[in-house]
C-alpha cells in the first residue's frame, strides 16, 4: 500500500489538515460530504465575526464550536473509530481531543485566527499568541488556560517524572501530529477487532516510518489476527533482532519458537 500524501510530510509540502481529509476518504465512500457541510457551517460562522479580532473573536469561535456546533469529548471510556476520522467526527460531533482540536484549529483559521497544536503530554493543547502573550485552549472543552494551570496539568499528567520548561510549547510538526493521530486511529481498529482497517492505519504510519520496528511489530500482530502468519512472523522476527531488550520482544521468542516447532499429528 502505498499512501503518497504520507511519503513527504517532513518536508511539509501539504497542510495538516488536508492529510487528515485524504486518510478519511481512504475509509468512507461519502467522508466529502461531511467536509463540505463542515466548511460551509464554519465560513458563516466566520462572516459573523469579522469585526472582532484577538481575544474576543477567539472565544467568540470557541463558543460557536462547542456550543452552537456541539462539539464534545468522546462519550465511551475507549473509544472507536468513529471519534477519530474527522468526517465521523463531524457526523457525531463528539472525538478525541486530537481529532476536536484538529477541527477547532481549521475552524479558527476560518476566522483569521492562528492555533497552533502543542504536543501536550496525555493529549494535545492549541496555542494562541496575542500581543507577546500565549494563551492555551483545551480541546475537549474549549477552556482558556493560564499558566498556572498548564503547569499544574503538566505536573499532574507526567507524575513529576518531566521538568517542566516552556520550551516543550513550541508548535508540533506535521510528522509528531499525524503520527499522533493515526497511532490513536490504529489503537481504536485494533480494540473493535477491525483488523483490515487496522491494517490500513499500519501501512499509513510506515509511510512515514518505514522502519520503524513498534510499527513493524504492530503489523505482524494485526496480521496473525488476519490470519497471515508467514507475514506476521516475519515482522516479528525482524521486532525481535532490532529491539531484543524490549519486554514484548522475549514473549515475540516464544511465540516464534511454538510456531517453528513440529507439529504432532494424532491419529
Amino acid at each position: 500500500m502505498r499512501f503518497s500524501y504520507l511519503e513527504h510530510i517532513a518536508h511539509e509540502m501539504l497542510p495538516t489538515i488536508e492529510i487528515v481529509w485524504e486518510i478519511s476518504r481512504t475509509f468512507h465512500s461519502d467522508s466529502d460530504q461531511y467536509v463540505s457541510d463542515y466548511y460551509q457551517l464554519i465560513r458563516e460562522m466566520a462572516e459573523r465575526h469579522e469585526s472582532l479580532d484577538g481575544m474576543d473573536k477567539l472565544q467568540a469561535v470557541i463558543q460557536d464550536f462547542y456550543f452552537e456546533l456541539g462539539f464534545s469529548d468522546a462519550p465511551e471510556p475507549v473509544v472507536g473509530a468513529q471519534r477519530i476520522l474527522l468526517d465521523r467526527v463531524i457526523s457525531y460531533r463528539t472525538g478525541l481531543p486530537i481529532s476536536l482540536a484538529l477541527l477547532l484549529q481549521e475552524t479558527a483559521a476560518y476566522a483569521g485566527i492562528q492555533l497552533e497544536l502543542v504536543d501536550f503530554p496525555g493529549y494535545p493543547l492549541l496555542r494562541f499568541d496575542h500581543e507577546q502573550e500565549s494563551y492555551f485552549v483545551d480541546p475537549l472543552h474549549g477552556e482558556l488556560l493560564e499558566d498556572q494551570q498548564v503547569q499544574e496539568r503538566f505536573e499532574d499528567v507526567t507524575d513529576d517524572a518531566l521538568e517542566f520548561s516552556w520550551d516543550m510549547f513550541e508548535a508540533a510538526d506535521q510528522k509528531t501530529v499525524l503520527v499522533r493521530y493515526l497511532t490513536e486511529l490504529k489503537h481504536a481498529m485494533i480494540h473493535d477487532q477491525e483488523f483490515a482497517n487496522a491494517l490500513t492505519a499500519v501501512h499509513m504510519l510506515l509511510a512515514i516510518m518505514p522502519d520503524d520496528p513498534y510499527e513493524i511489530r504492530d503489523r505482524g500482530y494485526v496480521l496473525e489476527e488476519l490470519d497471515c502468519k508467514q507475514a506476521a512472523v516475519d515482522d516479528y522476527q525482524y521486532f525481535v533482532e532490532q529491539c531484543p531488550d524490549d519486554p514484548s520482544a522475549q514473549m515475540l521468542r516464544l511465540q516464534l519458537e511454538t510456531w517453528a516447532a513440529p507439529q504432532h499429528v494424532l491419529h
